[in-house]
């Protein structure tokens, strides 16, 4: 199976977006938006849909957080810990404002997910559309999740 493939199905089984979609389907709009309950807030909009926002999906479906604020706040501690974000500034900002939201409102699991990224490396390196094309088990290898 192919990265791709295994990211469509993440979306599909997290309800993010519906069986079958294809990667044209991705972030309509090119906003970022985060559920609360009924509400959906948009987070920030991105320059691409083939840049850093599918690798931070990815760290979502590997590392096994959920799209849920805590999931997101347990991610950044992850992708902090597991090497940071590159030269992505606005990743940067975003993943510290989150980090610093989980210590605050779940500091034990913000902590967990912080040690057990330091122990994992992430993608922020790497080519996203590389990435997609790879198959699944080669990048679990890369990522060491």
């Amino acid at each position: 199976m192919t990265v791709e493939q295994a990211l469509n199905r993440h979306f599909a089984a997290n309800g993010i977006y519906p069986e079958g979609c294809t990667r044209k389907d991705w972030y309509p709009g090119h906003l970022v938006s985060l559920k609360f309950g009924p509400l959906s807030l948009p987070i920030f909009p991105i320059l691409r849909r083939n840049g850093p926002i599918v690798l931070h999906d990815l760290h979502h479906m590997l590392a096994g957080y959920p799209p849920t604020w805590r999931g997101e706040a347990e991610l950044a501690a992850w992708e902090m810990g597991s090497g940071g974000c590159r030269w992505h500034l606005v990743y940067w900002l975003d993943r510290l404002s989150f980090l610093l939201g989980g210590m605050l409102a779940a500091p034990v699991s913000t902590w967990r997910a912080f040690v057990r990224g330091r122990r994992s490396r992430n993608l922020f390196s790497q080519d996203p559309e590389a990435v997609l094309r790879m198959d699944l088990a080669s990048l679990e290898r890369l990522v060491r999740v």
